[in-house]
């Protein structure tokens, strides 16, 4: 019974990990204003993935049933993973203004996002 609920609770905390993105990256200062602005539009929807799976979430509601301190440790995990994809932000939105690029570069990226990912789920 007890190596039932060990298992159980590996799962469980298994399941608790959200993407986390690496602040700064090698090659970074050789990113275009495309790339940059592609970036941008995916942190922010890996910001609005990691808000769905927190607070009265599916994820955590399940979690509590289960194993509640697994509710903790997501919460947590989801926390540091919003600060590193808020650092990654700044960082990005700090090179994209040096760089000069233009706003109809976030727009256009953002077009090509949705398309990708429009795709991807019709095929799921």
């Amino acid at each position: 019974m007890l190596r039932i609920i060990s298992i159980l609770a590996l799962l469980v905390l298994a399941g608790c990990s959200h993407k986390k993105v690496e602040v700064s990256r090698v090659g970074d200062s050789g990113l275009s204003c495309n790339e940059i602005g592609y970036e941008l539009v995916e942190l922010k929807a890996l910001r609005g993935d990691i808000e769905k799976k927190t607070g009265f979430s599916g994820r955590n509601v399940g979690m509590g049933l289960l194993f509640w301190p697994g509710v903790i440790v997501n919460e947590y995990n989801a926390g540091k993973a919003e600060d590193l994809a808020m650092e990654r932000s700044k960082k990005l939105v700090s090179m994209f203004e040096k760089k000069k690029c233009s706003e109809d570069v976030l727009t256009e990226q953002q077009r090509k996002y949705d398309a990708l990912h429009t795709t991807e789920k019709k095929s799921n």
